[in-house]
Protein backbone atom coordinates (compact mmCIF):
# COMPACT_ATOMS: atom_id res chain seq x y z
CA UNK A 1 0.00 0.00 0.00
CA UNK A 2 1.61 3.32 -0.91
CA UNK A 3 2.45 5.44 1.97
CA UNK A 4 0.86 8.88 2.38
CA UNK A 5 3.13 11.54 2.63
CA UNK A 6 2.25 15.06 4.54
CA UNK A 7 6.05 16.09 3.90
CA UNK A 8 5.69 19.96 4.42
CA UNK A 9 2.44 21.97 5.83
CA UNK A 10 4.00 25.28 6.53
CA UNK A 11 2.77 28.32 7.98
CA UNK A 12 5.50 31.08 7.59
CA UNK A 13 4.95 34.38 9.07
CA UNK A 14 7.13 36.85 7.40
CA UNK A 15 7.43 40.91 7.33
CA UNK A 16 8.83 40.83 3.54
CA UNK A 17 10.04 43.98 2.59
CA UNK A 18 10.75 43.92 -0.62
CA UNK A 19 10.86 47.23 -3.42
CA UNK A 20 9.46 47.16 -7.04
CA UNK A 21 6.09 46.33 -8.96
CA UNK A 22 5.23 43.43 -11.55
CA UNK A 23 7.08 40.69 -9.49
CA UNK A 24 6.04 37.37 -8.67
CA UNK A 25 4.96 35.78 -5.45
CA UNK A 26 8.32 34.55 -3.52
CA UNK A 27 9.04 33.64 -0.21
CA UNK A 28 11.85 33.76 2.42
CA UNK A 29 11.15 30.35 3.28
CA UNK A 30 12.66 29.33 -0.43
CA UNK A 31 13.58 26.07 1.39
CA UNK A 32 10.04 25.28 2.42
CA UNK A 33 7.88 26.15 -0.62
CA UNK A 34 9.74 23.71 -3.37
CA UNK A 35 6.66 24.37 -5.63
CA UNK A 36 7.74 28.12 -6.12
CA UNK A 37 11.35 27.61 -5.59
CA UNK A 38 11.74 25.28 -8.85
CA UNK A 39 9.43 22.98 -11.14
CA UNK A 40 12.31 20.40 -10.91
CA UNK A 41 11.33 19.49 -7.41
CA UNK A 42 8.16 18.29 -7.55
CA UNK A 43 8.12 15.19 -7.05
CA UNK A 44 11.55 14.95 -5.47
CA UNK A 45 10.67 13.02 -2.19
CA UNK A 46 10.03 9.85 -0.81
CA UNK A 47 6.64 8.78 -0.74
CA UNK A 48 3.74 8.93 -2.75
CA UNK A 49 1.95 12.34 -2.31
CA UNK A 50 3.38 15.94 -0.43
CA UNK A 51 0.96 18.60 0.98
CA UNK A 52 2.64 22.27 1.01
CA UNK A 53 1.39 25.07 2.71
CA UNK A 54 2.20 28.82 3.43
CA UNK A 55 1.03 32.17 4.78
CA UNK A 56 2.54 35.36 4.88
CA UNK A 57 1.72 38.64 6.52
CA UNK A 58 3.41 41.62 5.42
CA UNK A 59 3.88 45.51 5.49
CA UNK A 60 1.21 45.60 8.82
CA UNK A 61 4.01 48.31 10.38
CA UNK A 62 3.38 50.65 6.98
CA UNK A 63 0.11 49.95 5.56
CA UNK A 64 -3.52 49.95 6.47
CA UNK A 65 -4.24 47.32 4.62
CA UNK A 66 -1.62 44.42 5.38
CA UNK A 67 -0.27 42.38 2.48
CA UNK A 68 -1.09 38.85 2.73
CA UNK A 69 0.27 35.61 0.86
CA UNK A 70 -0.67 32.14 0.27
CA UNK A 71 1.13 29.65 -1.76
CA UNK A 72 0.48 25.56 -1.74
CA UNK A 73 -0.02 22.94 -3.36
CA UNK A 74 0.09 19.09 -3.96
CA UNK A 75 2.34 16.93 -6.25
CA UNK A 76 2.96 13.26 -6.67
CA UNK A 77 5.78 11.12 -6.93
CA UNK A 78 5.52 8.19 -9.66
CA UNK A 79 2.42 9.03 -10.25
CA UNK A 80 0.47 6.20 -11.71
CA UNK A 81 3.52 3.84 -11.13
CA UNK A 82 6.06 6.20 -13.58
CA UNK A 83 9.19 6.26 -12.30
CA UNK A 84 10.17 8.50 -13.50
CA UNK A 85 7.88 11.48 -13.42
CA UNK A 86 6.68 13.39 -10.68
CA UNK A 87 4.03 16.30 -10.67
CA UNK A 88 2.10 18.97 -9.07
CA UNK A 89 -0.39 21.47 -8.62
CA UNK A 90 0.54 24.80 -7.49
CA UNK A 91 -1.89 27.47 -6.41
CA UNK A 92 -0.64 31.03 -5.57
CA UNK A 93 -2.77 33.84 -3.99
CA UNK A 94 -1.81 37.65 -3.30
CA UNK A 95 -3.63 40.51 -1.90
CA UNK A 96 -2.61 43.95 -1.84
CA UNK A 97 -2.73 47.16 -0.69
CA UNK A 98 -6.22 49.61 -0.38
CA UNK A 99 -7.39 48.57 -3.36
CA UNK A 100 -7.26 44.85 -2.60
CA UNK A 101 -5.50 43.79 -5.99
CA UNK A 102 -5.15 40.42 -6.35
CA UNK A 103 -2.81 38.10 -7.64
CA UNK A 104 -4.39 34.27 -8.49
CA UNK A 105 -2.36 31.51 -10.23
CA UNK A 106 -2.67 28.18 -10.80
CA UNK A 107 -0.10 26.14 -12.39
CA UNK A 108 1.26 22.25 -13.09
CA UNK A 109 4.39 21.49 -12.84
CA UNK A 110 6.05 18.00 -14.40
CA UNK A 111 9.15 16.32 -14.03
CA UNK A 112 11.38 14.17 -15.36
CA UNK A 113 14.43 12.64 -13.33
CA UNK A 114 16.91 10.33 -14.37
CA UNK A 115 19.35 8.53 -11.61
CA UNK A 116 22.65 7.84 -12.25
CA UNK A 117 25.97 6.88 -10.37
CA UNK A 118 27.52 3.34 -8.45
CA UNK A 119 24.59 3.64 -6.18
CA UNK A 120 22.53 5.42 -7.94
CA UNK A 121 23.12 8.49 -5.10
CA UNK A 122 23.03 11.03 -7.95
CA UNK A 123 19.56 12.66 -9.74
CA UNK A 124 19.43 14.80 -12.19
CA UNK A 125 15.40 16.28 -12.87
CA UNK A 126 14.29 18.36 -15.32
CA UNK A 127 10.98 19.83 -15.72
CA UNK A 128 8.34 22.34 -17.59
CA UNK A 129 5.72 23.96 -16.15
CA UNK A 130 2.32 25.51 -17.57
CA UNK A 131 -0.33 27.84 -15.73
CA UNK A 132 -2.85 30.79 -15.37
CA UNK A 133 -2.55 33.72 -13.21
CA UNK A 134 -5.54 36.37 -13.04
CA UNK A 135 -4.69 40.23 -11.30
CA UNK A 136 -7.72 41.92 -10.15
CA UNK A 137 -8.01 45.22 -8.80
CA UNK A 138 -11.56 47.20 -6.90
CA UNK A 139 -10.50 50.40 -7.94
CA UNK A 140 -13.96 51.54 -6.32
CA UNK A 141 -12.14 51.31 -3.17
CA UNK A 142 -9.17 54.02 -4.45
CA UNK A 143 -9.14 57.73 -3.65
CA UNK A 144 -8.68 59.86 -6.68
CA UNK A 145 -6.87 63.73 -6.96
CA UNK A 146 -9.82 65.18 -8.47
CA UNK A 147 -12.24 64.32 -5.55
CA UNK A 148 -10.28 66.83 -3.53
CA UNK A 149 -12.06 69.95 -3.51
CA UNK A 150 -10.03 72.45 -2.39
CA UNK A 151 -10.64 71.81 1.26
CA UNK A 152 -11.41 67.84 1.92
CA UNK A 153 -11.60 64.85 0.37
CA UNK A 154 -14.95 64.05 -0.81
CA UNK A 155 -15.40 60.54 -1.44
CA UNK A 156 -19.15 61.49 -3.39
CA UNK A 157 -16.99 63.46 -6.09
CA UNK A 158 -17.56 61.63 -9.21
CA UNK A 159 -13.69 61.31 -10.32
CA UNK A 160 -12.55 61.62 -14.34
CA UNK A 161 -9.72 59.16 -13.67
CA UNK A 162 -10.49 56.19 -16.23
CA UNK A 163 -10.27 53.57 -14.18
CA UNK A 164 -12.73 54.82 -11.28
CA UNK A 165 -15.52 53.07 -10.41
CA UNK A 166 -13.98 49.85 -12.41
CA UNK A 167 -12.84 46.08 -11.64
CA UNK A 168 -10.33 45.56 -14.47
CA UNK A 169 -8.95 42.40 -14.43
CA UNK A 170 -6.86 40.01 -17.19
CA UNK A 171 -6.26 36.38 -17.36
CA UNK A 172 -2.65 34.98 -18.96
CA UNK A 173 -1.15 32.05 -20.09
CA UNK A 174 2.28 31.36 -18.15
CA UNK A 175 4.99 29.33 -18.56
CA UNK A 176 8.12 27.90 -16.68
CA UNK A 177 10.85 25.62 -16.57
CA UNK A 178 13.67 24.27 -14.52
CA UNK A 179 16.48 21.80 -13.87
CA UNK A 180 17.60 20.17 -10.66
CA UNK A 181 20.72 17.77 -9.47
CA UNK A 182 21.33 16.05 -6.47
CA UNK A 183 23.60 13.98 -5.23
CA UNK A 184 21.70 12.18 -1.62
CA UNK A 185 23.74 10.25 -0.33
CA UNK A 186 21.26 9.24 3.00
CA UNK A 187 18.72 11.37 4.37
CA UNK A 188 21.00 13.36 6.59
CA UNK A 189 23.60 13.82 4.00
CA UNK A 190 23.01 14.97 0.49
CA UNK A 191 23.75 18.48 -1.39
CA UNK A 192 21.53 19.87 -4.34
CA UNK A 193 21.58 22.97 -7.03
CA UNK A 194 19.04 23.98 -9.35
CA UNK A 195 17.81 26.40 -11.66
CA UNK A 196 14.84 27.31 -12.71
CA UNK A 197 12.55 30.10 -14.54
CA UNK A 198 9.02 31.39 -14.68
CA UNK A 199 7.32 33.87 -17.25
CA UNK A 200 8.84 32.43 -20.58
CA UNK A 201 6.86 34.71 -22.74
CA UNK A 202 6.87 37.38 -20.70
CA UNK A 203 2.70 38.16 -20.69
CA UNK A 204 1.39 41.13 -20.67
CA UNK A 205 0.03 42.27 -17.53
CA UNK A 206 -1.17 45.65 -18.56
CA UNK A 207 -4.99 46.77 -17.03
CA UNK A 208 -5.55 48.95 -19.70
CA UNK A 209 -6.16 47.74 -23.48
CA UNK A 210 -4.20 50.26 -25.29
CA UNK A 211 -0.88 49.61 -23.48
CA UNK A 212 1.30 46.83 -22.68
CA UNK A 213 3.74 46.34 -20.03
CA UNK A 214 5.25 42.46 -19.71
CA UNK A 215 6.09 40.66 -16.84
CA UNK A 216 9.63 40.21 -16.68
CA UNK A 217 11.13 36.47 -16.68
CA UNK A 218 12.03 35.51 -13.27
CA UNK A 219 15.38 33.25 -12.87
CA UNK A 220 16.15 31.60 -9.62
CA UNK A 221 19.63 29.71 -8.85
CA UNK A 222 19.55 27.37 -5.33
CA UNK A 223 21.02 25.48 -3.63
CA UNK A 224 20.57 22.87 -0.61
CA UNK A 225 22.05 20.67 1.39
CA UNK A 226 22.83 18.92 4.59
CA UNK A 227 25.86 17.48 6.74
CA UNK A 228 25.97 15.45 10.28
CA UNK A 229 28.26 17.66 12.26
CA UNK A 230 30.30 15.08 13.85
CA UNK A 231 29.10 12.00 15.23
CA UNK A 232 26.52 13.80 16.81
CA UNK A 233 22.61 14.17 16.14
CA UNK A 234 22.72 17.21 14.45
CA UNK A 235 23.05 18.13 11.12
CA UNK A 236 24.09 21.77 9.22
CA UNK A 237 21.69 22.79 6.51
CA UNK A 238 23.21 25.74 4.71
CA UNK A 239 21.20 27.29 1.81
CA UNK A 240 20.58 30.09 -0.03
CA UNK A 241 18.77 31.47 -3.05
CA UNK A 242 19.96 34.16 -5.41
CA UNK A 243 16.85 35.82 -7.98
CA UNK A 244 16.85 38.10 -10.54
CA UNK A 245 14.12 39.28 -12.49
CA UNK A 246 14.05 42.62 -14.76
CA UNK A 247 15.91 45.02 -12.57
CA UNK A 248 15.18 43.22 -9.42
CA UNK A 249 17.48 41.46 -7.54
CA UNK A 250 17.43 39.41 -4.20
CA UNK A 251 19.82 37.31 -2.29
CA UNK A 252 18.86 34.70 0.29
CA UNK A 253 21.02 32.86 2.20
CA UNK A 254 22.08 31.21 5.76
CA UNK A 255 21.47 27.93 7.77
CA UNK A 256 19.28 25.96 10.05
CA UNK A 257 20.42 23.66 12.44
CA UNK A 258 18.49 20.37 12.97
CA UNK A 259 18.83 18.13 15.74
CA UNK A 260 17.42 14.52 16.20
CA UNK A 261 15.42 13.55 18.82
CA UNK A 262 14.63 10.06 17.49
CA UNK A 263 15.53 8.30 14.36
CA UNK A 264 13.45 4.96 14.78
CA UNK A 265 10.98 4.30 12.01
CA UNK A 266 7.78 5.41 12.47
CA UNK A 267 8.88 7.33 14.81
CA UNK A 268 11.61 10.47 13.45
CA UNK A 269 11.43 13.51 15.34
CA UNK A 270 13.35 16.81 15.27
CA UNK A 271 13.52 20.27 15.75
CA UNK A 272 15.27 22.61 13.79
CA UNK A 273 16.09 26.26 14.34
CA UNK A 274 18.05 28.88 11.14
CA UNK A 275 19.19 32.18 11.02
CA UNK A 276 19.11 33.37 7.46
CA UNK A 277 19.81 36.87 5.68
CA UNK A 278 18.13 38.90 2.44
CA UNK A 279 21.35 40.93 1.21
CA UNK A 280 21.21 44.75 1.60
CA UNK A 281 17.21 44.27 3.22
CA UNK A 282 16.40 41.76 6.06
CA UNK A 283 17.23 39.47 8.19
CA UNK A 284 14.95 36.03 9.35
CA UNK A 285 14.96 33.86 11.89
CA UNK A 286 13.17 30.57 11.29
CA UNK A 287 12.13 27.59 13.18
CA UNK A 288 10.68 23.95 13.38
CA UNK A 289 9.23 20.39 14.36
CA UNK A 290 9.62 17.30 12.35
CA UNK A 291 7.12 14.41 13.35
CA UNK A 292 7.70 11.62 10.61
CA UNK A 293 5.86 13.11 7.34
CA UNK A 294 4.96 16.23 9.02
CA UNK A 295 6.60 19.68 8.98
CA UNK A 296 5.78 22.86 11.00
CA UNK A 297 7.21 25.76 10.94
CA UNK A 298 7.45 29.27 11.19
CA UNK A 299 9.72 32.35 10.98
CA UNK A 300 10.00 36.00 11.18
CA UNK A 301 12.10 38.68 9.29
CA UNK A 302 13.11 41.75 10.89
CA UNK A 303 13.87 44.88 8.40
CA UNK A 304 17.64 46.29 8.41
CA UNK A 305 17.01 48.84 5.11
CA UNK A 306 15.94 52.13 5.59
CA UNK A 307 12.10 51.50 5.30
CA UNK A 308 10.61 53.82 7.76
CA UNK A 309 7.04 54.41 9.13
CA UNK A 310 5.14 57.35 6.61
Amino acid sequence: MRRLVHNIILIGLLLHCQKGHSQDIHFSQFFASPLFTNPALAGQFEGTYRFTGIIRRQWASVSAQPYQTFGGGIDINKPLNLKPVGIGLRIGQDYAGLSNYSNTSIDVPISFRIRFGAKKSWLLAFAGQIGFFQLNYDMGRVSYGDQYNGVRYDPSTPSQDQYAGSNPSVLRLNLGSGVYLENRISERKRIGLGFSSFNLTQPNISLVKSSSSELARRSNIHAFSSFPIGSSPMDLMPAFQYQFQGIHRELLFGSAIRYHLSTEANNVKSVQAGLWGRAKDAGYLSVGLQQNSLYLGASYDFNLSGLKVA
